[in-house]
């Protein structure tokens, strides 16, 4: 009787490892772009708290709104894409290359 209550206890410990292991937070692609919208979010917040506190724009807080502008148009750009493969049609494909290429374009020449 002992034997078969040990055999039961290890089988429900090992259970409860398996679920202590699903409650970890999970590294995927949306963790991973919420972090970075995240870190956006904040240097374009930087960059706002900045230009009011000196009164004008600095190079500190160009610098961190022009980071801020990066992150974002990069995570539009992901997601976008994620939409535009979702939907296969040749008109959606043409446009999103369109507008890519002309936001990188026009946001290059304004550097």
């Amino acid at each position: 009787m002992q034997d078969n209550d040990k055999e039961i206890r290890v089988y429900v410990e090992k259970e409860k490892k398996k679920k202590d292991r699903s409650n970890k937070i999970k590294f995927t692609f949306n963790t991973a772009l919420s972090f970075i919208a995240y870190v956006g979010i904040g240097c374009i917040a930087i960059a706002l708290l900045l230009t009011l506190i000196f009164k004008g724009d600095t190079n500190l807080s160009s610098a961190f709104k022009t980071v801020g502008q990066v992150i974002a148009y990069i995570i539009s750009i992901i997601l976008a894409y994620t939409w535009v493969k979702a939907h296969k049609q040749v008109g959606w494909i043409i446009c999103y290359v369109i507008f890519v290429v002309t936001i990188v374009v026009l946001f290059i020449l304004t550097i």
